[in-house]
């Protein structure tokens, strides 16, 4: 199987798999966009902006840990 086969979507599976981030919050709000295409228009903007407030929180909080570390 070459590399371009690998990167076909699974027919059985509409959706690409996504790798884990590390950061079970991330993920979490990242699954949250996994059926945006099929979803009302009128809900995308909510939905986007609270995957971006949660992507947020995610890169505050890795912030903090640096300034906290020796």
């Amino acid at each position: 199987m070459t590399e371009r086969d690998d990167n076909k979507l699974n027919e059985s599976d509409p959706t690409p798999s996504r790798p884990d981030s590390g950061d079970p919050a991330v993920d979490h709000a990242l699954r949250g966009l996994a059926d945006l295409d099929s979803a009302p228009v009128a809900e995308h903007h909510d939905r986007l902006a609270k995957v971006h407030e949660a992507l947020q929180e995610a890169l505050d909080r890795t912030d903090d840990s640096r300034e906290r570390a020796p």
